[in-house]
Parts: structure tokens; sequence; C-alpha cells
């Protein structure tokens, strides 16, 4: 019997990120706000800073090296790092073709997450995205249309 072929167009991405890795780049003196500009689109850092505002301002109060970035920022940032790749890689002309600004990770009102690309390898695409946090690793797979 000859193989049919799937009958929709998808594309399929996905990622994994070791936390720990996320959080000695965090340490570094200076580097989260470098971070977040360099990964999050201006929606996701608006997102951020409402979801963190109170820690990010204890951290801002500190003159000279603030504390370690908490666990909680860590892992979110990881995720969303983690999203954005593999939102890339389900990109229909492949990883390199869109930034990670060029991503944004929504959660939708019934609680699942969506990327939407944009600029001109984007396009508006909507997709669906799944991330799963387990121990010291963040996984997320992307399913978008062809």
């Amino acid at each position: 019997m000859r193989p049919l072929p799937f009958p929709f167009p998808l594309n399929i991405g996905t990622d994994i990120v070791h936390i720990p890795r996320i959080a000695r780049l965090l340490a570094r003196p200076n580097y989260l706000p470098r971070f977040t500009r360099r990964i999050l689109c201006d929606q996701e850092q608006h997102d951020y800073h409402s979801r963190f505002s109170e820690i990010l301002k204890a951290r801002a109060a500190y003159n000279q090296q603030p504390p370690p970035v908490p666990a909680d920022i860590t892992r979110w940032l990881a995720g969303r790092f983690a999203a954005k790749e593999a939102a890339r890689k389900a990109a229909p002309s492949g990883a390199a073709s869109i930034g990670w600004k060029d991503v944004m990770v929504r959660v939708q009102e019934d609680g699942g997450e969506v990327w939407e690309g944009y600029g001109d390898a984007g396009d508006g695409r909507v997709a669906k995205l799944s991330i799963s946090h387990d121990g010291e690793y963040v996984v997320a797979t992307v399913m978008a249309a062809g």
C-alpha cells in the first residue's frame, strides 16, 4: 500500500532549556535587563514588568550588586526562551528567518498558550504552543500551519 501524504501542511518545533543555564546567564552583573530586552517583544516586556513588578522594584533599590534573580523569574524567562526557540523552528522558512522579538507568546483565556509571529517572517501567524516545566528543565513545542 502506497503511503498517503498528511492532508495538512504542519510545521513543528521543539526546544528544551536547562534552567540552571539561564540562571547562570542572569547571574551576570546587570544581565537581566539586557536578556529581557533581547528576547521579549514590547507586549511581553509589559507582561513581564506587570507580573514581577514588586520583585523588580526591590532589586532596583540595591545600590550595589542586587541579589540573585529569583527562581520564579528565571523559570518564566526560561519558558519564554524555549517557546520562542520552538516557534522559530516551526516557522515556515526556518529558525534563521525569524528573530526572538518577532515571536510573541500569549496566554489565552482558556489557559492555552499560543505564539504569534510578526514581521516579514511571521506574517501574523498564530500557532499552538505547549510549555512544560519539570525540575531543572523546560520544554516547549509549537505546532503551526505551514
